[in-house]
């Protein structure tokens, strides 16, 4: 059989077979670019991770690492196995020194003349920095060594959503839109409280929700507080639309129905607190393209509504406040709300381990989130903690409704940090024959299809969701057997004919013709490549190959019936030539097909 015919056939399968349920140190690249770190911010918790549950086998490794990393890998896998226990692991990730994109993408953008228009003017920020923040994301989410901050702060980005996808506001601000990441990358192990102030403020977010420059109204009535932020601050990224148990369940009145968190006329009180804060150094009206957009909002108090406001549980604000002060009062109010520990644990949970978590796993982590152990609340250390650690993470075996379908980013990554993505180099950048900016050698991923295109091909990408509900709702459930068992698969949603088919093609795109059996000298506008000098050794002996792609993809775990159909194919006659090109060849459809399965792409 063609590798063609096989493909098609196991990807159809994976889509039927996923919907059913069905499915099965740091690992560093060697090209990761000089990423600029500093120490650990002070909003960091000092809790420590304290179970001892001790690492048993490669296979609970593997799979503890696809769920806090960006993918696991063998020299990963190794080295949890070598701390012996999860929270020597945890506790070393939390001392990790976090890894800031902003640094870098400003770098980066300059060297590839991101930075200058087509006369050489300087651009202060602008959407030629793209390519910069694209591949800083990329770079750091596979190479920096701080993999469980940077996948916290992934978690986070799909929550408390910001996006440049077009039409929404952002795309000529780069700068603010990494800038706003490295907000959730500062705050993954800190406090959810510290970081609701610093969104809030953050100009991305004015931008993306319309909370800059937000006036009282007028005696005129032709103005009014714009509501967007108050409405999505409650609704998405704190507390949501319903009263909650502490177990993350629905709570209902005497009549059987839910019971609504906050109604309009809290809306509008709410908006009322965000008026009156503007971008630093500029006037009101200024145009907002001269501004800063990495500098937190400054308050004008003119523009502010100083009247008294009644805010969730009846909670009234003193008239005649200024603006922080009626920020920092209504911040708190909801940061107290019942809901916000069990509404954002069952979130995290989802984006980090399983789609369907149960009711006692998100109390148990919900409790974390209203007392760490010290008294405090919204300690982000203690919930990843506690979502990492938990009995129902950790069990060997688990219900047939447990885990989530990778998602597309997730995918990708894993496939550089285990087949270590080297760069090609570039120099400069030319847009005229004799003209040319930009300074020195500089790595570039260099694809048929870049990595600016990712999320058009398969629906995800760093920070371009097409709306502030996120990729995907926290509650989609495909219609058939998950909709009918009352099961949630949110990563189902961006799943149609044209991210299957031309997500599938992408795949097969990098494994088959951006890989090589060595690793690569890079050259001058040369492309990147996968080093699958490992596997292509191993493919002579098509177990031995089978047993390192069953580790480092499938958690040590392939099943006997795949691997049946895997050996049967690798091992067929006259399909491979003879020598190194063969063994490559070989090595490339086994990647291929496995990761094209059921068992990979749902992460148990």
């Amino acid at each position: 059989m063609s590798i063609n015919c096989k493909i098609v056939t196991l990807f159809v399968t994976t889509v039927v077979l996923s919907a059913c349920g069905g499915g099965g140190g740091s690992g560093t690249t060697s090209n990761t670019p000089d990423i600029i770190t500093t120490t650990p911010p002070s909003t960091d918790s000092t809790t420590t991770a304290t179970s001892s549950i001790q690492v048993k086998n490669q296979r609970d490794a593997s799979k503890f690492l696809a769920r806090s990393t960006y993918g696991p890998t063998k020299e990963s896998i190794n080295q949890l196995l070598a701390k012996e226990t999860y929270d020597a692991w945890l506790n070393q990730q939390f001392l990790t020194a976090p890894t800031y994109h902003f640094p870098y993408v400003k770098q980066l953008a300059k060297q590839m003349c991101a930075d200058k228009d087509d006369d050489g003017k300087l651009l202060v920020d602008t959407w030629e920095a793209v390519y910069a923040r694209h591949q800083v994301w990329w770079e750091t989410a596979t190479g920096a060594e701080d993999q469980l901050r940077q996948r916290v702060a992934l978690a986070l980005s799909e929550i408390l959503v910001i996006s440049d996808s077009p039409g929404l506001g952002l795309s000529n601000f780069q700068y603010a839109v990494t800038s706003y990441y490295d907000v959730l990358v500062k705050h993954a192990f800190g406090n959810y409280r510290n970081l609701l102030t610093d969104v809030t403020l953050h100009p991305a977010m004015g931008d993306f929700l319309s909370m800059s420059r937000n006036q009282k109204a007028n005696t005129e009535g032709t103005i009014r507080p714009d509501e967007n932020y108050a409405r999505e601050l409650l609704q998405l990224f704190t507390i949501g639309v319903h009263e909650l148990n502490l177990d993350g369940s629905e709570k209902l009145d005497a009549n059987g129905a839910t019971i609504p968190t906050y109604d309009q006329k809290t809306i509008e009180e709410f908006a009322k607190v965000f008026t009156g804060w503007n971008y630093s150094n500029l006037e009101w009206y200024e145009y907002l393209g001269h501004g800063d957009h990495t500098v937190p909002l400054v308050a004008v108090e003119k523009y502010h509504d100083i009247s008294a406001k009644t805010l969730l549980n009846g909670a009234q604000s003193s008239a005649n406040q200024t603006a922080r002060q009626d920020l920092d009062f209504a911040l708190d109010n909801i940061f107290q709300h019942q809901n916000i520990a069990p509404f954002i644990s069952k979130q995290l949970i989802k984006r980090l381990v399983t789609s369907n978590p149960s009711p006692q796993y998100v109390e148990r982590v919900a409790e974390k989130f209203n007392d760490n152990g010290e008294g405090i609340k919204g300690d982000l250390k203690a919930v990843v903690s506690a979502i990492l650690l938990d009995d129902e993470a950790l069990a060997t075996n688990k219900p047939d409704s447990f885990g989530k379908l990778r998602e597309p980013m997730l995918r990708m990554s894993h496939l550089w940090r285990v087949f270590d993505m080297q760069t090609s180099l570039k120099v400069g950048h030319y847009w005229e024959s004799d003209k040319r900016c930009g300074e020195g050698n500089y790595r570039n991923y260099n694809f048929y299809s870049s990595l600016d295109w990712f999320a058009q091909i398969t629906g995800q990408g760093p920070l371009q969701a097409r709306s502030v509900f996120n990729f995907y709702k926290p509650s989609y459930s495909p219609s058939g057997i998950l909709s009918e068992n009352g099961l949630s698969a949110p990563e189902f949603q961006i799943i149609n004919e044209n991210t299957m088919v031309a997500g599938s093609n992408l795949y097969h795109q990098i494994i088959e013709e951006f890989s090589d059996s060595k690793p690569i000298t890079p050259e001058l506008e040369g492309y990147s490549k996968l080093n699958l000098s490992d596997v292509t050794d191993l493919a002579v002996d098509t177990e031995k190959l089978l047993d390192y792609l069953s580790l480092v993809l499938l958690d040590n775990n392939m099943s006997s019936s795949l691997r049946d159909i895997l050996t049967d194919h690798l091992n067929a006659p006259d399909i491979y030539q003879e020598g190194r090109e063969g063994q490559l060849q070989k090595a490339r459809e086994a990647i291929l097909l496995i990761i094209s399965t059921p068992e990979y792409l749902i992460q148990k």
